[in-house]
């Protein structure tokens, strides 16, 4: 049976609409929507799909069109796509040269080479025909993703047919139908006075929310993985701030050092909300970094054990807004708490665990997708938080 996804021989390097053909694409046992904005296309033999098909397996898209790349991440692992055609500019989280085609814009969609993101994330892939009697006017196929729960392809391939046959013969109709016959014209009516139409209000400009991301228990395990993604330009630059504490610099001053030089603000964490504590965390930052600072987020509990706390000169970000404990809150709840008014400013404080580290991609996929405004933590910029100085 031949497969309505013909391979093309293109002499060009840009891509086209007229090159996408209908295909049907599935993620484990998830059928994606057979829509344009999901359709497949093959070039030479190879297929490309749209990046947010991976999106069910947690792998996330960052595109950025000005530097024409797309970022894919899952976990600690990610791919750096270029979307120029020809250029050999691909790189993995270890910084290797892939030699593989570069990624695909048509219009904002950003398409990848699915046989390769699945071979880099450990997946599956593959070309099914579906039978005639599932869809009955013309020759179809499927692209199906599997991850490493599909022990057995073969029997998972074909109890996915038979449980979505409907699915399938209902989303080819609806995307073939063709078209209603126009309505004959009305008989014109008189003219009506009607009231002006109401003045909508413009949309909300999200680059008028700022957001300030920062981090603190850098002695937790998902430190160095938080580190490599914000060392990324294209992600988030040196936007970002960590509050360390005296026992995270004897811990690891190394990571001190590294935070320091990638361009990140470094401010003390105090637990227990006391000069000495500031003093001596001071000086084992001065002495790991060369580093001082009179920046400092004091932790809740010390607040309300410590009213009148004694800290004068010192410019304090409290953890009563914006802090997250992420291993309470989905992705989706984290999203929910950042504002969408123009003029608000929200403070994203997560502890530098493993949990953190793999919802952070979302969190950056959702703040760049929207255009939020980034800011960073100084000791010039006035604290968000219980707002505290001394």
């Amino acid at each position: 049976m031949a497969v309505v996804l013909c391979l093309m021989i293109v002499f060009e390097p840009a891509v086209s609409y007229a090159e996408v053909k209908p295909g049907f694409i599935s993620v484990d046992d998830v059928l994606i929507p057979f829509t344009d904005e999901f359709m497949p296309f093959i070039i030479g033999g190879m297929i490309w799909v749209p990046v947010r098909v991976f999106e069910s397996l947690n792998i996330w898209s960052v595109p950025s069109e000005e530097e024409e790349r797309v970022l894919l991440y899952a976990e600690n692992r990610y791919i750096d796509f270029s979307t120029r055609p020809g250029a050999s500019s691909t790189r993995d989280n270890e910084n290797r040269i892939l030699n593989w085609p570069s990624a695909r814009r048509i219009g904002r969609v950003f398409y990848v080479p699915v046989q390769q993101v699945c071979e880099f994330f450990g997946l599956s892939v593959e070309l099914e025909e579906i039978s005639r009697d599932i869809i009955q006017q013309q020759e179809m196929s499927i692209i199906m993703i599997m991850s490493r729960a599909v022990t057995n392809k073969q029997s998972f391939k074909q109890d996915f047919m038979y449980k979505n046959r409907n699915a399938l013969r209902i989303a080819y109709n609806r995307y073939f139908s063709p078209p209603a016959p126009p309505s004959p014209p009305a008989p014109p009516e008189p003219p009506e006075v009607v009231d002006p139409p109401p003045v909508e209000e413009p949309p909300v400009d999200f680059s008028g929310v700022s957001i300030f991301l920062s981090f603190y228990n850098t002695s937790a395990g998902g430190a160095e993985w938080i580190m490599d993604m914000l060392d990324i330009k294209e992600v988030f630059g040196n936007h970002s701030c960590f509050f360390v504490t005296a026992d995270d610099i004897l811990d690891n001053p190394g990571l001190i050092r590294r935070i320091s030089g990638a361009g990140h603000t470094i401010g003390i964490r105090l637990l227990t909300g006391t000069i000495d504590e500031y003093d001596r965390t001071s000086a084992l930052l001065f002495e790991a970094a060369k580093i001082r600072t009179v920046l400092v987020s004091v932790a809740d509990e010390a607040l309300e054990e410590g009213e009148g706390l004694d800290l004068p000169g010192l410019v304090i970000w409290g953890d009563s807004q914006g802090s997250i404990t992420v291993d309470e809150h989905p992705l989706s709840d984290i999203i929910d708490m950042i504002p969408r008014e123009t003029g608000e400013r929200y403070s994203i404080m997560l502890p530098c665990s493993e949990t953190a580290a793999n919802l952070l991609p979302g969190i950056i996929s959702f703040l760049f997708e929207f255009e939020f405004s980034l800011g960073k933590i100084t000791e010039t910029v006035a604290p968000i938080g219980n707002g505290y100085e001394a």
